[in-house]
């Protein structure tokens, strides 16, 4: 270590057992992004550059050394940055903000066992960043399937990250859409409410369920705006004001989603007593020209 390093870490100094010293500050110079980040891009820094700047930083940034990085993995030292003694665990935008206000150092906590394995490092990243609103959903999906492929399956992963296996299956749902629906997700003219759990359907089937879905929740936002009483008083006699709405007939369930949504519960009882005589009718004609068993 060099003699200007090992100045800096003594101004960080925060244990009197030099054995185990870690630094609590570090300059911004010294911090490198984690190639591991399962972010792509971080988006719209500038609300937060502008708190750091005005009241510092609060929390402090989650790093492991570099030393330990490249210990487990060194074939990726090529991926770090030269100058860089810390790799960014949890704060990837805190620094980035920091660096833009001007900051030169950053306050930090030093965790060399959250890189000492791929797997360690790949959930702690995900974990400091999986319930951040800024992490899209494609992001979240490319990490997850990432540890699930290190625990082997969607069931391990779920144990170990506390949440239901379903709701792994959903997320990774969307690394199987049709490429104009990732893209329409990407640059938010999707919600991901609307897209998850398409996987087995064709591309055009994808945007036929998505536009449904979609058109389903408008269709409840309207009727909330239009009739605020109807949410407290479904069976308001007041006439609903409904949008014109080319109903997807090739899909029977979007069409359901649809009629379902538009409908009140007494309206949606009598449909569903007419399509259960219909079915009914159907299975006793299908009885009836069934050939019989000797």
């Amino acid at each position: 270590m060099s003699s200007e390093m090992s100045t800096e870490l003594d101004k960080g100094q925060t244990h009197s057992d030099a054995a185990n010293r870690q630094p609590s500050e570090l300059p911004l110079s010294w911090i490198g992004q984690n190639p591991d980040n399962p972010r792509e891009a971080l988006r719209d820094l500038e609300p937060l550059t502008t708190s750091i700047r005005e009241i510092g930083l609060v929390n402090a940034i989650t790093v492991a050394s570099v030393r330990a990085y490249v210990r487990e993995r060194p074939a990726r030292a090529v991926e770090l940055a030269p100058d860089a003694h810390y790799i960014v665990v949890d704060g990837h935008r805190r620094l980035e903000a920091a660096r833009l206000a001007g900051l030169t150092r950053v306050r930090v906590s030093v965790d060399d066992a959250l890189v000492s394995t791929d797997r360690s490092l790949l959930e702690a990243a995900f974990v400091a960043n999986v319930h951040r609103d800024d992490m899209n959903p494609l992001e979240q999906a490319y990490a997850l399937k990432k540890l699930v492929e290190f625990y082997g399956s969607q069931n391990k992963a779920a144990k170990r990250l506390g949440i239901a296996q379903s709701t792994i299956s959903s997320k990774l749902s969307v690394l199987e859409l049709g490429p104009e629906l990732q893209a329409d997700l990407l640059a938010g003219r999707r919600k991901v409410v609307h897209v998850r759990n398409l996987s087995r359907l064709t591309p055009q089937q994808q945007k036929q369920r998505a536009d449904a879905r979609a058109a389903a929740t408008e269709s409840r936002s309207a009727e909330t705006r239009h009739h605020p009483s109807a949410v407290s008083n479904p069976l308001s006699a007041i006439p609903r004001q409904r949008a014109t709405l080319t109903m997807p007939w090739a899909d029977g369930v979007a069409c359901a989603e649809i009629a379902i949504s538009r409908m009140r519960p007494a309206e949606r009882a009598r449909m569903l007593r007419r399509l259960w005589q219909e079915a009914e009718k159907e299975a006793r004609a299908a009885r009836l020209v069934a050939p019989r068993r000797g």
